[in-house]
């Protein structure tokens, strides 16, 4: 019998891409540390990164990326991306048209785009042309990032459930591991009486608030295999009929959240002990977005981020 068209799976970003006019000369790498690494040597760019119902788009020039395991690089003026290359499959350089500008996509690994970082007239195009012919290469500087370094050293063992004892490097990694499934089903289960289901009017609340205040967050999107990360005073936030515009400094995060599944606020330890945070999940029960605070910030600001996630809990 002979298959129905109907039943073959949807094509992936990449093959559509591929299949596109103007993209047949694009490069497309598989070793993805390795074009990941040289990322900063663009100069100037626009890193976004799409998951489900969260948008975020940030100018700067990118960070050393991270790999599972490593620090928390967050900070104003730097894209920081946090990688697991065990999801990624492939990037993809190209320089279709004078009315598109010329992108880096991280593919995951069914194909999809996870990360795209644009090029603008602050960019470094001859590192872009370098990139795209020879194919990747070894990282900028000789000595690799901490992608490259730890990918080589294998993969890390990473806990997928939450538990009291994680710190923020935990939580942001186990979303990594498998998209949060695993933590936001043992979250009902997590016995910490200040995690709990928010509504999503709350969280909007929330965040509002937050704006208000002028207070530093950190905002962290993940896609399949790509954290794209970015911490700055929060200086507005406006919604109506459920789609969120964050504005923070040259971020952007937009939020649908009538296709957002479950909110919850947790409290992972960071650098003044517990840390509130809000993680927003699909309607798949991944992990989309996480607002928190990442390293030292002022007493003041930190306090009154434990006072809003603490209202928050009840």
């Amino acid at each position: 019998m002979a298959d129905s068209a109907g039943d073959d799976p949807p094509a992936s970003d990449l093959e559509i891409l591929l299949r596109t006019a103007g993209f047949g000369d694009s490069s497309v790498n598989h070793d993805v540390p390795a074009v990941a690494a040289r990322l900063p040597g663009l100069a100037q760019v626009v890193g976004v990164t799409v998951a489900g119902p969260v948008i975020m788009n940030a100018v700067g020039v990118h960070d050393d990326p991270v790999s599972v395991g490593g620090p928390i690089r967050a900070d104003s003026h730097r894209i920081a991306l946090r990688l697991n290359p065990s999801r990624l499959s492939s990037t993809l350089l190209s320089d279709p048209a004078a009315h598109v500008p010329p992108t880096l996509r991280l593919f995951d690994h069914r194909g999809n785009t996870a990360h795209a970082t644009y090029l603008t007239e602050n960019s470094d195009r001859l590192a872009f042309e370098a990139l795209a012919l020879d194919g990747g290469g070894a990282g900028h500087d000789g000595s690799g990032s901490d992608s490259s370094a730890q990918n080589s050293a294998g993969p890390q063992r990473v806990s997928t459930t939450a538990s009291r004892r994680d710190d923020q490097v935990a939580q942001l990694d186990a979303i990594l591991t498998d998209g949060g499934g695993a933590r936001l089903a043992s979250l009902p289960h997590l016995d910490c009486r200040r995690t709990v289901r928010l509504e999503t009017r709350a969280v909007i609340a929330a965040l509002e608030h937050a704006a208000r205040l002028g207070l530093t967050v950190t905002f962290a999107t993940a896609a399949p295999g790509c954290m794209q990360m970015r911490q700055d005073r929060l200086d507005g936030a406006r919604e109506h009929r459920g789609q969120m515009v964050l504005a923070a400094g040259s971020t952007r995060v937009m939020v649908n959240f009538d296709l957002v599944g479950e909110c919850w606020v947790t409290w992972p330890h960071g650098v003044w002990g517990r840390t509130g945070s809000l993680e927003i999940y699909n309607r798949r029960g991944e992990c989309a977005l996480v607002v928190t605070q990442t390293g030292a910030q002022a007493p003041a600001v930190a306090q009154a981020w434990e006072h809003l996630t603490t209202d928050l809990a009840g």
